[in-house]
């Protein structure tokens, strides 16, 4: 024969469902936690931009050692030597002559201080406008600066780090 057992549901001994309290730490834990998950998405927003304008840092560097090894006789002249983009407003028309095609409009011929001129503007641009606000491009070339000597391409701008404001830069040797 099989026994049944009877249950009281007024037993005192157990507790049934949650009580206020139990709710209100569990809401404690669960919003510690979101909090870490969004500053680890902020970290990782921070990781994103710096890699972000290192590359295109980058970018910027070898535009510019491509346009150094375009332009040799520019290069061996030394009009490539103490370039820097602090000089240049991007919202001014680009210097005359324009050195380079522009859609359907040929660019006009020209001599290799004028080209030089004409990559220090355009590379000044795509610094100003791929980089954060402040960014710099400077070429240096070491005294004394011969013919063959090795340039360096810099790139300087600014970022957040662990919410630390620092430098970010880019070093590149040419050798024309």
């Amino acid at each position: 024969m099989m026994s049944h057992r009877s249950y009281s549901s007024s037993s005192s001994s157990h507790a049934k469902g949650f009580t206020l309290i139990e709710i209100l730490i569990a809401l404690v834990i669960f919003s510690i936690g979101l909090l870490g998950m969004a500053g680890m998405q902020l970290r990782g927003s921070e990781g994103t931009n710096m890699a972000y304008f290192r590359s295109q840092a980058t970018f910027i560097a070898n535009d510019m050692a491509e346009r150094m090894h375009a332009n040799r006789a520019g290069v061996d002249a030394t009009n490539y030597d103490n370039l820097d983009t602090n000089t240049i407003v991007c919202a001014n028309a680009p210097p005359a002559p324009v050195c380079a095609t522009r859609g359907v409009t040929p660019g006009a011929v020209c001599t290799p201080a004028e080209m030089a001129t004409f990559d220090l503007a355009t590379i000044a641009c795509s610094t100003q406008n791929r980089l954060p606000t402040g960014s710099r491009l400077t070429v240096t070339c070491a005294a004394p600066c011969l013919v063959g000597s090795p340039h360096t391409v810099f790139i300087a701008w600014s970022e957040v780090d662990e919410g630390q404001a620092r430098t970010g830069d880019v070093t590149l040797v040419v050798q024309p």
